[in-house]
């Protein structure tokens, strides 16, 4: 592969350099470089030195800009970040763990001797650390065979930070069930199940979190701490004692602290205590052998340090912490900086390093390349305008390296396409294929390399995710099930759980869900447990608890099956004469189609190209097209509807783009005229904003077919607004439209394709539910190369809120602050004037006219103000890049939807974005309240409180797709149980079969499984479930397998019990009329057609092979057998399926 470092390494300076850094110990100066030049110069100084390289970027938005950078040129396998958030004020409950699962990452690389580069920034540099050889110490290196008890494992993993749960999802879980003890740890892509025979570990697996099944055996796994301070129980009870003695009276903030310590939970926060448990701890560069490291910008290093000091200062200002108390913050700069052996300074300018000892200054006429994007005619200009430079163009695919050589050729240029740096021609146009190029030029030796990022507006980044981000989880409701949940029972209505109850009769022990209803307890047997779901209505909705024996669940269901069956009959209806229509069949993709598809910057996700490919299809096919297109904030939808809208105007059709808000409308015109533009397509705007006789002009031309691609707002609607021939129609929300405009669309719709995009995920048993009734695309997975949101919770503390919204103007961005209450927003007003003096703030709020609103969101997004002080308005339809921080005071106040999609309004560029989610620490919180904040802070992971928050919006989806009523439906009996009378209505009006409920026969075993075995509830349910669910002797051997893999050796109760559940299915397919037992035997009556297909031959020499005590009577046309039992004993039920077996 072409590396551009062949050509970088060929400037003098850079030559003298590298000579230069073949010894042990200096301090270099090295000026006059761009961004780029530095991100070079340190992977060459990496590769020439063969060890470890800390480069030190000046604040937290450089380091990650660098990060990309080094992975694009080194490679991802060769870069670690070592990053820390820069508030050092924040009292964090609950914090994004992305940065700190970096950090430890780049920490077990360097105890395991590999070299990177590692990107880093002063806070994160000057944190302190355990020392190297506890952090080493307390990892654990698990193999196969070796001896060490399975609680000894689980003290350690506790010890490391690890959280023991009844399942193991995510990274920093661990569970223990019996013999088997599953972990994910943080430094590995998937987790391990390590199963234990007596004291040695038998076997090592990794398995996969979404199955929780085996995927293949390993020799051995590495578990590192979770977290970065890692201590024993004595350990912390010695640290408890000292800090309280040293405090006097022991402050609130300290008793919390102290809580959390000895939980092992929030140990971001109390790094501050690490002295008490590491008397003299160090940095990062104390873990490192070798200590080269290049400080990029020295100057604004400097700055950021004295903006820690002053930040520190403040906040323990704020704190009030007892005198005596020894909490450490970070290392002084000066002694920690030049700790290094080998330091090299880069600067863009000459900078005055008086207060550095330099050995020597290296000045390297370097600049960066200019960003011509798209613009050829510049490009051209420049080319022509400096015969003398070597001009190297260095981009990633052989289309773009065609394209630019054509442009080039058709402007009188001679470019040549090389294939390696070593034969660039001087004063010339170079054109390469390189995969790790970025811009850079030379004033000395007369270079300019260029890329694709500096020619082309839109170019894929192939950002590198961060290596611990969590797994994305597909949208699902399901929830854990806790005693006092509702449930909804199928036949009974909605219950109140109140856990599983063991009842024995003699030898046998069966399970009961015991449930709770208005006027009495019912014990459900568990082999009806499928009958069975969690309640699941809208956030904050307590339903009404059924009463039993007077018939009102069944007129309930029956009610609302009606009105579904309503709906699917029309939806049915609607669809078929879709289908019937002649639609226009469009012509296979041509080759600009591609090129359009290729300026897409990111990489697509498989739900884009998915939809994209089922669009299409219909559409060459010439069907007519009415698709859903469902998907969360940023998840790619517009992008599906730019390729469906090209496709239709390079089949000489227009298209139209119908938004609810002018401001949409705006957003949307800038983005598709950027896009299509260059291809000649015409793209229009029709909105308030646009003048009436600019309308006038583009309505004629619209109608005359010179306006290919119109977006407006409801303003298209209007009478006087036609086609020429109209292809494609484009719903963005159709929700948020009124039942005035609602008509005018149905209108609109007629024989045109159409597509209607909203922003609502819908689950996935929805999807399925609705397949045979519309068209629908469901767009469920993240871009790959978006930045995790880092999530706070946090005391609301002006501190905070003040460090915060500097950080972000200090980057150039904006802020959203929500405060919901409208009445007060003039005092918020005034008290972030006097917190932030020079930011310029706005209002936002429901109260303010439709029009005065757009305006003054309008100036927002351009950029007039710093801070957008607003209410639950933001919630939806604000795509500002700008702005990512995002600051919610009172979020306890809040759904967790609500939540969930204010949230979404950031983290849509190429920065880090930050939510914090404040709560008034001096009031007294309600329960409710309580839980909230609870399941709030579990939004910084993949928990509980995001669950809510997809199933709240997954009822709003239902509504979106069949009609606002529903939602009240599903708050009265429960979203699976809404979907499963949806999937019954479907059935019945396309004709399929329901399933029916099955015969069960009366057969005396254990149904019950043990607290030994499986201590959750939860999961005892799903092994119920999964049991009764058995169909064939396949799902049976699986089962076997899979519950032995997952919970360890299963005992005979309950093989027994799954023997038994396949029994009543071979009973079934033999139509057995009876089964009974006596004290000695067992007997079944095989029915009269069944006994007429039995083979007797083959019969009895089955049961001579199985048992030779089978007997068997023919009596009434029917087979009678009888099987010898023992009292207690359950092998006939085996013996029996074998025989029931041999016959089928």
């Amino acid at each position: 592969m072409n590396n551009v470092l062949e050509i970088f390494s060929q400037e003098k300076v850079i030559r003298g350099y590298l000579e230069a850094i073949s010894g042990n110990k200096y301090s270099y100066y090295l000026s006059g470089l761009s961004l780029n030049h530095g991100y070079l110069l340190s992977y060459l100084t990496f590769l020439e030195k063969s060890e470890s390289v800390v480069y030190v970027a000046s604040n937290l938005y450089y380091a990650n800009q660098a990060y990309d950078a080094f992975c694009k040129i080194a490679g991802d396998d060769k870069v670690n970040l070592y990053v820390i958030d820069e508030l050092v004020s924040i009292e964090l409950i609950a914090v994004s763990g992305d940065f700190k699962y970096e950090r430890l990452e780049t920490v077990k690389n360097i105890l395991a001797g590999e070299k990177r580069i590692i990107v880093t920034h002063p806070p994160a540099l000057l944190r302190p650390l355990m020392r190297p050889e506890r952090y080493a110490r307390a990892a654990l290196n698990l193999k196969a065979g070796m001896v060490m008890p399975s609680g000894e494992v689980a003290r350690r993993l506790v010890e490391m930070g690890y959280k023991r749960v009844p399942v193991t999802t995510m990274i920093g879980e661990f569970s223990v069930r019996g013999e088997i003890i599953d972990v994910f740890s943080g430094h590995n892509e998937y987790p391990v199940r390590i199963n234990f025979y007596d004291d040695e570990i038998e076997t090592l697996k990794i398995f996969d979190v979404e199955t929780q099944k085996s995927v293949e055996k390993i020799e051995g796994y590495q578990i590192f701490p979770i977290n970065e301070l890692v201590y024993s129980e004595d350990e912390f009870r010695r640290a408890a004692e000292r800090i309280r003695k040293d405090c006097g009276e022991t402050p609130g903030f300290v008793n919390n602290d102290l809580e959390d310590m000895e939980n092992y939970d929030n140990l971001e926060r109390i790094n501050k205590y690490i002295r008490y448990l590491e008397p003299e701890p160090v940095t990062l560069l104390d873990y490192l052998p070798g200590k080269t490291v290049i400080y990029h910008d020295y100057q604004r290093l400097k700055d950021n340090y004295r903006q820690m000091l002053s930040d520190l200062g403040n906040y323990l200002e704020h704190l009030n912490k007892p005198k005596n108390l020894n909490l450490f913050f970070f290392y002084d700069f000066y002694n920690i900086f030049h700790h290094a052996e080998r330091k090299i300074y880069l600067s863009e300018y000459a900078q005055s390093m008086n207060e550095v000892v330099l050995d020597r200054h290296f000045p390297l006429r370097g600049y960066g390349v200019i960003g011509y994007q798209n613009d050829i005619r510049s490009l051209i200009a420049d080319l022509k305008a400096n015969p003398e430079k070597t001009f190297i163009f260095a981009f990633t695919s052989d289309e773009r390296i065609g394209l630019v050589f054509e442009i080039l050729k058709e402007n009188s240029l001679e470019p040549v396409i090389i294939d390696k740096f070593s034969v660039v021609k001087r004063q010339r146009i170079n054109l390469i294929k390189c995969q790790n190029a970025v811009a850079f030029g030379f004033i000395e030796s007369n270079v300019e390399v260029i890329t694709e990022k500096e020619v082309f507006k839109q170019v894929k980044i192939h950002r590198p995710r961060y290596r611990h981000m969590q797994h994305t989880v597909p949208i699902s409701s399901k929830e854990d099930l806790n005693i006092g949940d509702y449930v909804v029972h199928y036949d009974y209505g909605i219950g109140r759980y109140l856990g599983i109850k063991t009842v024995r009769l003699k030898d046998i022990r069966n399970d009961y869900i015991l449930l709770q209803y208005a006027n009495m307890e019912l014990y459900i047997p568990v082999e009806k447990v499928s009958l069975l779901e969690k309640y699941q209505g809208s956030e904050g909705h307590i339903p009404r608890l059924t009463t039993i024996g007077k018939g009102e669940w069944e007129k309930k269901k029956q009610k609302i099956k009606e009105k579904l069956e309503n709906i699917a009959a029309e939806l049915l209806a609607l669809q078929a004469r879709r289908e019937q229509a002649n639609g226009f069949k469009y012509p296979s993709d041509s080759e600009f189609q591609r090129l359009f598809e290729e300026d897409f910057e990111h990489e697509e996700t498989p739900d884009q190209i998915k939809s994209v490919a089922e669009i299409k299809k219909d559409m060459e096919e010439g069907k007519v097209i009415d698709r859903l297109i469902c998907g969360d904030v940023g998840y790619g939808k517009t992008e599906i509807a730019m390729r469906i809208a090209f496709k239709t105007v390079y089949s000489n059709k227009q298209a139209a783009y119908l938004a609810p808000t002018t401001i949409l409308t705006r957003q949307h015109y800038y983005t598709f005229r950027s896009r299509f533009e260059k291809y000649g397509v015409r793209v229009e705007m029709l909105n308030r904003l646009v003048s009436p006789r600019k309308q006038k002009e583009i309505i004629k031309d619209l109608k005359a077919g010179r306006v290919d691609i119109i977006i407006g707002t409801h303003r298209l609607l209007s009478k006087d607004v036609s086609f020429r021939d109209l292809g494609l129609l484009i719903i963005d929300e159709e929700q948020r439209f009124g039942v005035v405009h609602k008509e005018q669309i149905k209108k609109l719709k007629a024989n045109v394709n159409v597509l209607t995009l909203t922003a609502t995920p819908i689950p996935r048993t929805l999807q399925m539910s609705i397949m045979g009734l519309r068209q629908l695309s469901l767009v469920g997975t993240p871009p790959k190369d978006r930045y995790p949101i880092q999530t706070y919770v946090v005391e609301k503390n002006d501190i905070v809120i003040k460090e915060a919204i500097y950080r972000e103007m200090a980057r150039g961005g904006q802020v959203f602050y929500l405060y919901n209450r409208i009445a007060e927003l003039d005092y918020m007003y005034r008290k972030l004037h006097r917190l932030v003096p020079e930011a310029r703030i706005c209002l936002a709020h429901g109260q303010m006219h439709r029009t005065e609103l757009e305006d003054v969101v309008q100036d927002f997004l351009d950029r007039k103000y710093d801070i957008i002080l607003c209410t639950t308005i933001i919630e939806i339809g604000l795509d500002i890049p700008n702005a990512n921080t995002l600051i919610i005071d009172g979020a306890d106040f809040l759904g967790l939807s609500q939540i969930y999609q204010i949230r979404g309004r950031i983290g849509r560029s190429d920065r880090i974005a930050y939510a914090y989610l404040m709560y008034d620490a001096d009031k007294v919180l309600t329960e409710d309240a309580v839980k909230r904040l609870n399941a709030i802070k579990e939004f910084t992971t993949l928990g509980s409180g995001y669950k809510i928050a997809i199933r709240d919006l997954a009822i709003r989806g239902a509504g979106d797709i069949l009609g606002k009523e529903q939602s009240g439906f599903i708050d009265a009996i429960g979203l699976d149980m809404y979907l499963k009378l949806l999937e019954e209505s479907v059935n019945q009006i396309t004709g399929k079969k329901s399933v029916q409920e099955e015969k069960n026969y009366l057969i005396e075993v254990s149904r019950h499984v043990n607290e030994s075995y499986v201590s959750d509830d939860d999961i005892k349910i799903l092994i119920h479930k999964e049991i009764n669910r058995i169909k064939t002797k396949t799902d049976k051997t699986r089962l076997i397998e899979e519950f032995t893999d997952r919970f360890g050796r299963l005992n005979d109760e309950i093989l027994t019990y799954i023997e038994e559940r396949y029994l009543q299915v071979l009973l079934r397919k033999f139509k057995a009329e009876n089964v009974f037992e006596t004290q000695n035997r067992a007997m079944v009556i095989i029915s009269e057609d069944k006994t007429k297909a039995i083979d007797s031959q083959k019969m009895f020499l089955s049961a001579a092979e199985i048992n030779r005590d089978i007997e068997f009577e023919y009596k009434r046309r029917r087979i009678i057998i009888k099987i010898p039992k023992r009292t207690g004993d359950k092998k006939w039920i085996f013996d029996l399926c074998r025989l029931l077996e041999s016959l089928n």
